[in-house]
């Protein structure tokens, strides 16, 4: 039982840091890359020309 306590609180760790990471990864993508149509209402899609 000595032995199993320690290895309890490793698996229940890395299945909290896996679980943290997923659900940031699945932030930073929808903040990264948002939907196509959503800009800053101009009614431009795509790239914006660099200004001269």
């Amino acid at each position: 039982m000595a032995r199993l306590i320690p290895l309890i609180l490793i698996a229940l760790a890395v299945w909290l840091w896996l679980r943290a990471r997923r659900k940031t990864d699945a932030y930073m993508s929808s903040y990264e890359a948002p939907a196509p149509g959503d800009g800053d209402g101009d009614g431009q899609d795509g790239p914006r020309a660099p200004a001269a």
